[in-house]
Parts: C-alpha cells; structure tokens; sequence
C-alpha cells in the first residue's frame, strides 16, 4: 500500500496532474447537472441567451445539492473525484510507459460507463440512464432505487485506480526506486 500512496504523491505533486483531476472531475459533474437540468437550461438558452444559460448552469452546480438527495450528491462527487483521478493516473500512465496494460483499460472504460449512467441517484434521472430512457420505472424496482449501480460504479472505478497505480509500481519505465538510507521514494521517467 506504501507503494502505492507513493505513485500518487509522484503523480499529484506534478501540479498539471492535479488540475487535469480537477478539471475532468468539474466536466463530469457539471455533465451531470446539465442532464437534470437539460430541458429547463434549453429554455433558459431560447428566452434568455448564452449569457443567461450559463448562469443558470453556474447556480445550478453550485446548489446541485439542494436538488437531489444526499447520498445520491455524495455518489456523484464520489465518482466525479475518482473519475479525474483515473484519468490523470492513465494520463500518466501513458506519457510515461512503454506497454498499456489491457485489462486496466477495459476495467477502467467499465467504471466510467456504468458512473456515466448513474452516477448519482438513478431513480431521479440523473445520468445517461435517464437520456436512454431506462430512468425511474425501471431503477425503482431495485431494493435501493438505483443506488447500488452508483456504489457498483465507485468500486469498479476504484478497483481500476488501484490496480493502475500497482501497475505503475512494476512497470519497467517507471518504477519506484528505494533510496538507500531511508530517504523518500523516488520515480524515474523519461
């Protein structure tokens, strides 16, 4: 596990990994306020302008929360955070290796998936599951209304994060070196 904290303190103390997390964490949670709120944000465009619109969608993302319930605001963060946190780890992963591990890529495009279609509560709409028409009749039948698909998504996504980072311990290219002496990790890369 020491191993592990270490690839991410190698990879986010580079601050363009951390603002990429940041960034794709901000799309995919602002994807999902515009898919709740699509059909109000379209009226807002037609009767009100660009200008209007995005400042409706500015508000709503910040009150977001007021929205929706709790563990269903908490599930889309959740996701949100490990989503930015995948991709920067893959980012990485990338610029850096000489192979692409193929089972971390299918687990990771897995996680997104199934976080893009209920990343938050399932039963209200919030996610692709509602675009595809799938949405509340269906989710409502789940003995926890959609929620376990959001908890199925944040462990697959955390699995992928996981199994990423222990690929970066063992990879030729970039593996953690132990100093001698007991000084800090340190990473080589090209």
């Amino acid at each position: 596990m020491n191993e592990i904290i270490n690839v991410w303190k190698t990879v986010f103390k580079k601050p363009g990994y951390a603002i990429l997390t940041i960034i794709i964490a901000l799309i995919f949670y602002i994807l999902n306020v515009i898919i709740q709120n699509y059909q109000t944000l379209s009226s807002f465009l037609k009767n009100y302008g660009l200008l209007s619109g995005i400042i409706y969608l500015f508000n709503g993302s910040i009150d977001f929360h007021k929205s929706t319930l709790l563990h269903s605001y908490i599930s889309l963060v959740l996701s949100s955070l490990l989503i930015g946190i995948l991709i920067s780890l893959i980012t990485f992963k990338i610029k850096n290796a000489k192979h692409k591990s193929k089972k971390t890529g299918v687990l990771s495009s897995v996680g997104i998936f199934i976080a893009l279609l209920a990343p938050g509560c399932a039963a209200c709409g919030i996610g692709l599951i509602a675009v595809l028409g799938i949405g509340g009749i269906f989710i409502s039948l789940l003995p926890f209304k959609g929620l376990e698909i959001s908890v199925l998504a944040i462990i697959i996504i955390g699995f992928a994060i996981f199994k990423i980072s222990k690929d970066l311990t063992i990879c030729e290219v970039c593996t953690i070196q132990q100093m001698k002496g007991g000084k800090n990790n340190e990473r080589r890369t090209k």
